[in-house]
This record gives structure tokens, sequence and C-alpha cells, in this order.
């Protein structure tokens, strides 16, 4: 019997939003290469052009992998689903959903801004956060308040 080992990717609005913002770059970019006079032209169009790379590596970095035996968060990397401690959304105008990590005796949050979105507490980004609890083995997605304090230790 073998585990199923394939890789779930989940995106949210907000990437779509970031590579709406680079395809404008990149419309920046021939804009300012064909209608403009060099050399403002050209500065503008190598301007829009890197920020388009940058836009876009952005995007590509925003979306959360997993498998059956963990997830790739950004700035810790592979994660195992044992030192995954919970599934939180942060609440206020835009819902950010966070990873609780044990890292030794502390807890660290990692937010996955990729997967935010507007709608309070109950939108878009609490069925994307509920997902990836349910491939983690966690019931329930908690709600973080605006003033939850940094740095909180492992019982």
């Amino acid at each position: 019997m073998s585990e199923d080992l394939s890789t779930t990717r989940l995106s949210g609005p907000m990437v779509v939003v970031t590579w709406l913002v680079a395809l404008g770059w990149v419309v920046l970019a021939i804009v300012s290469w064909v209608g403009l006079p060099a050399p403002g032209g050209i500065i503008l169009a190598a301007v829009g052009s890197v920020a388009a790379l940058l836009t876009g590596w952005l995007a590509a970095t925003m979306v959360v992998s997993h498998d059956a035996e963990g997830v790739e968060l950004p700035k810790l990397g592979r994660t195992e689903w044992a030192d995954v401690q919970a599934i939180e959304l942060h609440e206020g105008l835009v819902s950010v959903p966070y990873v609780v990590v044990r890292q030794g005796r502390t807890l660290t949050d990692v937010p996955l801004d990729g997967l935010a979105w507007f709608g309070g507490t109950d939108g878009l980004a609490r069925t994307l956060a509920e997902k990836l609890a349910a491939a983690a083995g966690i019931d329930a997605v908690g709600v973080r308040s605006k003033h939850a304090a940094p740095g909180r230790r492992a019982a």
C-alpha cells in the first residue's frame, strides 16, 4: 500500500491580484518602449520589466503547497504536519490565515498572505484556511484578535 504524496497548491485572490499587478507592469513596459521617445521610453520600459519580474516572483511565492507529509511555508520552508499547532485567521479589514508552528519551546506565527482576502472571518480566507486545516488534521480554524501577543510559548 503506498501513501498519496501528491502535492496540492492553494492560491487565493491575493495571488491573482499580484499577477494582475505584474501584468500591469508588463503593459507599462511595452507602452513605454513603443510610445515614448528615447531615452525616457527605454528607461521606463526597463523599470517596468524589472518591476514585472519582481512582482511575478512575489505572486509565485505566495502559493501554499502541501501534501500528506507537510506544508511549504514562507520563510520556514518545508514544515511537517506534526509541528503545526493551529491554523488561525487574523481578523481585520483583510482576513489573513496564519499557521502556528512549534519551533522548540516557542510558537511561531506564519502569515499566508496569498490566502488573504476581504470579507471578515467568514469569507474566502476562512474557506482556504479550512482546506489547509483539513489537510493538517486540525478540527477547527481559530480566530485571532487584532491584539494577539507575539512570542507565545508552547505548553
